[in-house]
């Protein structure tokens, strides 16, 4: 897996850095496709770090940049096309202000459960938090469909998603990507979800299920509320499947000493921790201080939660 201090290449852990606004350039100005940098187009040209390509010229702002769009143009070029576009099929309140949001990709898109996409939702005046996310799909392949789940907070653009009429369309900026899956161990599986940081355990236990393999994992289900999403199940899950156990943990701060309580085995185990980052970074620094070895401690952030909101 990625060390704590890496953990930034991989997520939907930390804001990015403010997008540059197309509008904004002078006609002498492109943007590199591949970092986002501005690039003055003639200097891109004279060094031979531009390419055309559907017609299109793209200008790069390095030789690096270069290379990464000759072996794959289209990864750097899809956003401009109008076939990654997620159409929206139908939405539910789960709990709270938790919502589920069911999408049909135009494009087959696959993934393995865990992983997460990248979105934009055009609205008007969005606030500092902007136009794209970062969201796990809480759906698995065999579902038919992109679903995410998430709370609707007073953010503008979680404020458009859940103004999104059926039929209404975001669009599928990063495709399919992240190391948070289910991987096979011969040591115990830990699953220890903060609030939201549930929607990689549903999709990767839910996959399992379907396809008949074991579900062998201990899940350990915090929540501020007794209001969680997927609990009923879960709770199925646990009765059909004898191997799976879930513990649910209400309205105290999890701890690794309650880990242990429940998990007795925990220093053997292969732990995933997902939720809210100041849990997940806080939770990991005691993993780590009570023995957790860096490979056998995965870790999923979710940024804009904290203890209050998830």
């Amino acid at each position: 897996m990625h060390d704590h201090h890496d953990h930034d290449h991989h997520h939907h852990h930390h804001s990015d850095a403010p997008a540059v606004n197309p509008s904004t350039l002078d006609d002498t100005q492109a943007i590199c496709p591949v970092t986002g940098d501005v690039v003055v187009k003639a200097e891109a040209e004279a060094l031979g770090h531009s390419r055309t390509h559907n017609g299109q010229t793209y200008y790069f702002c390095c030789a690096t940049c270069v290379q990464l769009f000759d072996k794959n143009p289209e990864k750097y070029t899809h956003q401009t096309h109008d076939t990654d576009t997620l159409t929206l099929e139908s939405k539910e309140n789960l709990v709270d202000n938790v919502w589920s949001f069911r999408f049909t990709a135009h494009t087959p898109t696959t993934w393995t459960p865990g992983q997460f996409i990248r979105v934009e939702l055009p609205h008007d005046n969005p606030d500092d938090e902007g136009t794209k996310r970062w969201f796990t799909i809480s759906s698995t392949p065999h579902d038919g469909y992109i679903q995410i789940t998430t709370r609707v907070t007073d953010t503008t653009f979680k404020q458009a998603l859940s103004a999104l009429p059926v039929g209404g369309t975001i669009n599928l900026v990063e495709q399919p990507d992240g190391d948070f899956v289910w991987q096979e161990s011969d040591k115990p599986l830990v699953f220890v979800a903060g609030g939201i940081g549930i929607t990689p355990f549903y999709s990767m236990l839910k996959a399992r299920g379907h396809s008949g393999q074991s579900v062998l994992a201990t899940l350990i289900y915090n929540g501020r509320t007794d209001e969680l999403p997927f609990k009923a199940e879960f709770d199925e899950a646990s009765k059909r499947h004898p191997e799976f156990h879930v513990h649910y943990v209400i309205g105290e701060q999890l701890t690794v000493d309650k880990l242990k309580r429940i998990v007795p085995e925990l220093a053997v185990s292969e732990v995933y921790v997902s939720g809210p980052e100041p849990m997940v970074e806080a939770l990991g620094e005691q993993l780590r201080a009570s023995g957790i070895e860096d490979q056998k401690l995965h870790e999923d952030f979710f940024p804009r939660y904290n203890k209050d909101t998830y």
